[in-house]
């Protein structure tokens, strides 16, 4: 079935030719299958409720009737069908403890869920804290329940009504209310908050307010394209109670948000903080038992860092690890499978792998040319790195959306960045670069030379590193490696200090929405992402109508022309996209780490032995 209609709009038509008998239920589901739909799906909606798409992105249309989430009850009875074990007595308490590790240079850098920007800090806090939707596990970007049990969009589009679950209390036994996400909502909207996703919060939340107790009401600055402008209404509830007399910029540094005072950390998830350890690298979480939805199976599980990679594969093999959240090194994926007590689980991802060029000409005037940029791509024998470095686990990027995006569109790249250092060099002459004496390029005086930052404790990023440097040194660039600490050095040099010529790093993407502008956008400019300091007019304005056009097709052609703009001026290097590689020891079971959530499960996880 084809027309220009959305979705959601040939859904409700196809509904109501089924309810006035025009269709009978196997025409309903032949001619809805060609949608994309689960049977999940269609049963939803053939009973009256317009149904979210699991394999689709639901899209935020004006509707006559409006939309309606999937529910709780029907959330779990979906989960159930896929996981099984969700309906088992895996989700009643058990007992027993789960350590969950992570390298030094990926440590905890808060407790506090609105400063929680990075890997796997998000992952660990967010089994503490909630936010009011959830992503399916399985994939797509099918928003779930979390603290509200529903929600709703009006027919304009743009107004949605979150339903919160009555019986939400927070780990102190208050109960959690609709004034708690408004507070939290005032929060994340004050820029002196100093919380990363202020900028986007308010780019795309226009007014909120509170109905009733546990009735919440938010209306977007414009119809939005796509249901997945969750990831920017960045509101993880806290409580207003414990919060409301800090002045917000107290709370990063507040021992509520280090986590010394723990009666501070209180949230409404299913673990509760119990302490933490700087010096030893630990953070404890113990169950909540009186969580208003499933309760743990287990009764406590332990954050913990390691050295390196090697420390890593040498505490899962010895059992004193039973999860790492990182990729294990591609070298350790046979011998670790080969181990009767351990699994690795290999899956794609939203991830990129990617490096930086700071833009900013008072930082370094090496990246001011677009030939400069694009040369030092085309230097970088990327395949090489994929097969004998990564050993096979990625694939060579083709433009910057990932292979999971709905934006994907390999055969539409104009530039693919082949690996050529014949015109590589090409473009470093025409861009006035000449070799010197002493084999290095040099313009005006000034080498092209330049550090590349990356986090330490990585043995694939030394060697992938070391690699960029051997590529660039056999067309005049010199590049050394500047193995960093990641909370101290990196972090502050994506977000603050922007003291970088080149950064490396990887990171996954919230949704296959194929909506980038966080790395690319000029309201992005130089904070996180776009530590680069990127601008360009023209990708703003057809990222801009994408988010505008309700059109599946017309939008995936205007982000294809969006990402060819970028692509084509390399602000950045998109690399490679790496499929991720979860070991855990086989006594953890039910434990199932997915694209869209490695610790969804872990509520649900008993020990065994």
């Amino acid at each position: 079935m084809s027309s220009g209609k959305n979705p959601v709009q040939q859904l409700n038509e196809l509904h109501k030719s089924y309810m006035t008998g025009k269709l009978d239920r196997r025409a309903l589901l032949a001619r809805a299958g060609t949608l994309g739909l689960t049977s999940y799906a269609l049963a939803t909606y053939s009973s009256g409720i317009l149904a979210s798409a699991q394999e689709a992105s639901p899209v935020t249309a004006v509707l006559p009737g409006g939309f309606k989430s999937m529910t709780r009850e029907e959330y779990k009875a979906q989960l159930a069908g896929d996981y099984p074990f969700t309906a088992a007595d895996a989700s009643r308490p058990q007992g027993g403890l789960t350590i969950i590790g992570d390298i030094a240079s990926s440590n905890l850098t808060t407790v506090n869920p609105m400063f929680a920007n990075n890997f796997p800090t998000q992952d660990i806090v967010f089994q503490v804290f909630e936010q009011v939707t959830g992503l399916y596990p399985k994939g797509g970007a099918v928003f779930v329940p979390a603290l509200a049990d529903y929600y709703e969009i009006a027919e304009d589009g743009k107004t949605y009504t979150f339903h919160l679950n009555p019986n939400a209390t927070f780990h102190d036994g208050t109960p959690v209310t609709a004034n708690d996400l408004a507070f939290t909502c005032d929060v994340v909207k004050n820029p002196a908050s100093g919380i990363q996703y202020t900028a986007s919060f308010n780019d795309t939340i226009g007014t909120y307010r509170v109905v009733d107790d546990h009735t919440f009401e938010v209306v977007t600055v414009d119809v939005m394209a796509q249901i997945v402008f969750f990831p920017n209404f960045f509101a993880p509830v806290v409580p207003r109670h414990i919060w409301e007399s800090i002045p917000v910029e107290q709370w990063q540094s507040d021992p509520g948000s280090t986590g010394q005072d723990p009666s501070r950390v209180v949230g409404s998830g299913p673990f509760k903080f119990e302490s933490i350890s700087e010096s030893e690298g630990t953070a404890s979480f113990v169950r909540n038992d009186n969580y208003y939805d499933v309760v743990p199976a287990i009764e406590k599980f332990i954050f913990q860092v390691w050295p390196d990679d090697t420390a890593v594969v040498e505490a899962l093999r010895g059992e004193q690890l039973d999860i790492y959240l990182t990729s294990v090194p591609p070298t350790d994926v046979e011998g670790l499978q080969a181990e009767e007590n351990l699994e690795v689980a290999i899956f794609d991802t939203y991830q990129v792998t990617w490096y930086g060029y700071n833009l900013n000409p008072d930082r370094t005037p090496l990246f001011q040319q677009k030939e400069v940029r694009q040369a030092l791509i085309h230097g970088i024998d990327r395949q090489s790195i994929v097969d004998n470095i990564l050993l096979g686990f990625g694939q060579v990027a083709i433009g910057t959306q990932p292979v999971l995006s709905e934006a994907y569109a390999p055969e539409s790249i104009t530039n693919k960045y082949e690996f050529d250092q014949t015109k590589a060099g090409q473009l470093l002459d025409a861009a006035g670069w000449v070799v010197g004496s002493d084999g290095i390029r040099e313009k005006d005086g000034t080498k092209l030379s330049f550090q590349i930052t990356y986090g330490s404790g990585s043995a694939s990023s030394d060697q992938i590193v070391a690699a960029f440097q051997d590529n660039w040194k056999a067309i005049g660039v010199d590049a050394q490696p500047n193995s960093v600490d990641f909370d101290t050095v990196m972090m502050p040099a994506l977000t603050s200090s922007f003291d970088f010529e080149v950064i490396f790093l990887g990171f996954d993407w919230a949704s296959p929405s194929g909506s980038q502008e966080a790395m690319f956008g000029t309201e992005y400019h130089g904070a996180g992402f776009n530590a680069m300091g990127y601008s360009n007019p023209q990708y703003d304005e057809l990222a801009a109508a994408a988010n505008r056009e309700l059109d599946l097709e017309k939008r995936r052609q205007l982000l294809i022309q969006a990402t060819n703009i970028a692509n084509d001026d390399a602000p950045a290097a998109i690399l490679w996209f790496a499929k991720r590689r979860i070991a855990y020891n086989v006594k953890i079971q039910n434990y199932v780490p997915t694209t869209n959530g490695l610790l969804w499960s872990l509520p649900y996880i008993v020990v065994q032995g």
